[in-house]
């Protein structure tokens, strides 16, 4: 299709979107009399099944509870004085008084998240219930117990009270999610249910995509600035497109509360020259607007020899306005600056590493890893009418990455030398524009409880590589005692390709109630990818046009109130390589094809303060890409990959202080059509696991809040075996990683804080770098900080 083409087919495409908001508005009924309203989260997510009572001056109280939609009413009330209050588990009661006069009253209550408005003193462990909506897993506003899909969320007061420094830590112990981070693809990159990378892994800021340059994503990574976040396990194109075969995770960030006031300030130190220093305040401005700022730097000499420094500098400022009682804006900037260690791993030896060398930095002096990004947002939230909910937002995302090193290493245990290659220095730049829109409607459907959604998504991204290719240059330096050197650029650093990338989307979505305990739910998605690739030195182009289409359907029977069954078919597409970065021959290649059947049961109990759930899932992957069996020389889209797994979860929060956070994940990853070609001969792969896929996964965090003031917590994490070759000869140990920390209460508005990680001083690999002999990337030794928190 030529550029004309286009153009027309995304005027069409904004025209009927048009047409349909429009008749949106048409049939938006006229409001009643009475009290109505609608709860909702911070983000905006409603609140299911909540409990509402009116109360009159006289003591009378009317009660109710709120709709799938998060709406309440209360018709035929008289005019006067009165007292609402909304509560739900999991969340901060609110309470408010009202006046109700002959002409209708319209009252949207926003709740905070139970432990967000983070007090400085010692509380319960929080707990996020499963009864508590869930804005990744779905647009209709359902609670995780109305889902058909495994999800999780831990708020980001549970982040921080367990000591996690980084995003990347956080999402590690989330159920079945295995780190695959190291400074080529950011930092942030995870594996989920056998399949990794952030090509497979979805990455969401506010509920947006990051688009991947490169398989690199390096925003956001900072916990002081998260609210939430958020896991949903297995195919998730039918909400977001191409890239989340494996499941996807959504970093909610901190945003305006109308409700409640907070000032904190955290300062701490630690080992390895370690200081941080972190600043959060929020609240009401006025009736009708509300803010939040977060400030946090960090700065460490780190656990290296040298070259192991770190800082990072995190800002999140955000305005909510009520421009009218059916109308809010909420405006936000976001901004990170980090320069993370310059440690490309420590070289192995027969898949083991030398416990000598477990602080020695290969890399060159004037090595440079940087990422700057920023993120600005502006949302609007109609509802024109009881039942319809409008969102529409625009975002421009921007990110600078500059990585120069020294990269990889290769031990001569005879000459007890170290061979170093890959002199490497890349450059991006990346901007990304978006906008989304889309409405709820909640209307019966046959006589029957039914909300739908549908919406409208389009991104712009352009991106720029430079680069020192080929990447010349060997160095050959002392084993124990390396000399470090300069960076040698062999072959100058300049601008290689640059790419337009056009996404346009549309989708829907569907909850239909059978009856008071069966529901059907469903949705599906139409991508269009428009990808334009152009040579900087020399004097070609290449494009490519994928329209993927996903879809899933699911069926949830709730047994009780708080016990649901439920099962799902769902697919979608991964694209080979990454859609706004691939080479020429790549994006004439189709996306692969993934598949998810999956069933679960999702328990919870004690009011709310205990909960568990089972899930277990096949997915399957097709055309891959391998080597043709008739011509090993050349590759085609032939391949098969699935996994199988089971994950348990178990969340407790008890009125004694006591707090249980435990998961666990068992799955069997594998190639099931795969070849590859070693030395000129076909090699079968099939049966083999996939590279860095560890197929067992436990984590467990226990908190006990202690008489007279005290917190004790621990947890501990174990992530299995890993292979690093596709001959699966190659292993990267499992490890075994405990952490611990008390809190001291000082006084009503002072904590004192003491957590060490590595407890045991476990030798370990989070991951590897490298195909050959490959370098580990090891976890920090044992480490302790000390904090203080102050609450104003």
């Amino acid at each position: 299709m030529n550029g004309n083409g286009r153009r027309r087919w995304y005027r069409r495409c904004g025209a009927t979107f048009t047409f349909a908001l429009w008749l949106l508005g048409t049939v938006a009924q006229a409001q009643t009399g009475g009290l109505r309203g609608t709860v909702t989260d911070p983000q905006r997510a409603v609140v299911a099944d909540a409990a509402v009572s009116l109360e009159s001056a006289g003591g009378d109280v009317r009660s109710t509870r709120t709709a799938a939609d998060g709406a309440f009413s209360f018709d035929g009330v008289a005019a006067g004085d009165y007292t609402l209050q909304v509560e739900s588990p999991g969340f901060t009661p609110w309470r408010q008084p009202v006046n109700v006069v002959d002409e209708p009253v319209v009252v949207d209550v926003v709740m905070d998240v139970a432990g967000l408005a983070e007090a400085v003193s010692v509380t319960a462990p929080a707990l996020v219930a499963l009864t508590q909506p869930t804005i990744t897993a779905s647009r209709l506003g359902m609670s995780m117990l109305e889902t058909p899909a495994s999800v999780h969320v831990v708020s980001g007061a549970t982040v921080r009270e367990r000591g996690d420094v980084s995003v990347a830590q956080a999402k590690s112990r989330m159920v079945g999610v295995a780190t695959q981070a190291n400074p080529g693809n950011g930092g942030g990159s995870v594996s989920s249910r056998g399949f990794g990378g952030n090509g497979s892994v979805m990455q969401l800021f506010d509920g947006e995509q990051l688009f991947v340059g490169a398989g690199t994503v390096t925003f956001p990574f900072d916990p002081w600035t998260v609210e939430r976040i958020e896991v949903m396990g297995g195919p998730s194109s039918v909400l977001y497109g191409t890239g989340a075969i494996g499941g996807v995770i959504n970093i909610v960030p901190r945003r305006p509360s109308t409700e409640v006031r907070e000032n904190a300030v955290r300062i701490g130190t630690g080992s390895f020259g370690t200081w941080r220093a972190a600043l959060g305040s929020g609240g009401p401005i006025n009736e009708r607007a509300a803010y939040r700022v977060d400030l946090s730097h960090n700065r460490s000499d780190g656990w290296l020899d040298r070259y192991g420094e770190m800082s990072s500098t995190a800002l999140a400022a955000s305005f909510r306005f009520d421009l009218t009682q059916n109308l809010t804006l909420t405006l936000s900037e976001d901004y990170g600056d980090q320069q993370p260690e310059r440690y490309w791993g420590t070289p192995s030896v027969g898949d083991q590493v030398d416990d000598t060398l477990r602080t020695t930095n290969y890399n060159v002096s004037d090595g440079r890893i940087r990422y700057e990004d920023s993120w600005t947002q502006a949302r609007l939230e109609w509802r024109p009418a009881e039942g319809i909910r409008v969102r529409t937002g625009a975002q421009y995302m921007k990110a600078d990455r500059h990585w120069r090193n020294l990269e990889n290493y290769l031990i001569d245990p005879a000459e007890q030398t170290v061979f170093r290659e890959f002199y490497l220095e890349i450059l991006h730049d990346q901007k990304q524009y978006g906008s989304r829109t889309d409405a709820v409607i909640d209307r019966p459907l046959f006589g029957r409880p039914n909300t739908f959604s549908v919406g409208f998504d389009y991104t712009r991204v352009r991106f720029q590589h430079t680069n020192n290719s080929p990447y010349g240059g060997t160095s050959v330096v002392d084993v124990v005692d390396p000399e470090p050197g300069q960076f040698l650029n062999v072959a100058g650093t300049f601008p290689k390709y640059r790419t337009s990338t056009h996404r346009v989307a549309m989708f829907a979505e569907d909850r239909l109630e059978i009856t008071p305990e069966f529901s059907l739910v469903g949705g599906f998605r139409v991508d269009r990818y428009d990808v334009d690739r152009e040579e900087l030195l020399r004097d070609a182009t290449a494009g490519g046009l994928y329209s993927p289409v996903s879809w899933r359907g699911g069926v949830v029977y709730s047994v009780r109130p708080d016990v649901s069954l439920y099962g799902q078919y769902s697919t979608a597409t991964d694209v080979i390589g990454n859609v706004i970065s691939n080479t020429a021959s790549r994006l004439a290649l189709e996306p692969t094809v993934g598949r998810q059947i999956e069933a679960g049961v999702k328990v919870s109990f004690l009011d709310d303060r205990g909960q568990w759930t089972l899930a277990g899932y096949q997915i399957v992957k097709d055309n891959l890409l391998a080597s043709d069996p008739l011509n090993p020389g050349t590759r085609l889209q032939i391949g098969q990959q699935s996994s199988r797994g089971v994950e348990a979860t178990l969340g407790l929060s008890l009125p004694a202080g006591v707090g249980i956070d435990a998961s666990v994940a068992v799955l069997d990853a594998r190639y099931d059509d795969f070849a590859q070609t070693v030395g000129g001969v076909l090699v079968s792969r099939d049966g083999n696991t996939p590279r860095n896929i560890p197929e067992q996964l436990f984590n467990l965090w226990l908190t006990w809040n202690a008489p007279a003031g005290w917190q004790l917590r621990g947890g501990v994490q174990h992530v299995g075996d890993r292979f690093w070759n596709h001959a699966n000869t190659g292993t990267v140990p499992g490890y075994t990683v405990v952490d611990a920390g008390v809190r001291r209460r000082l006084s009503e508005n002072v904590d004192l804080d003491v957590r060490v990680n590595n407890l045991f001083d476990e030798l370990y690999a989070t991951t590897y770098y490298g195909n050959v002999e490959p370098q580990w990337f090891l976890g920090m030794p044992r480490s302790a900080e000390v904090a203080l928190l102050v609450g104003f």
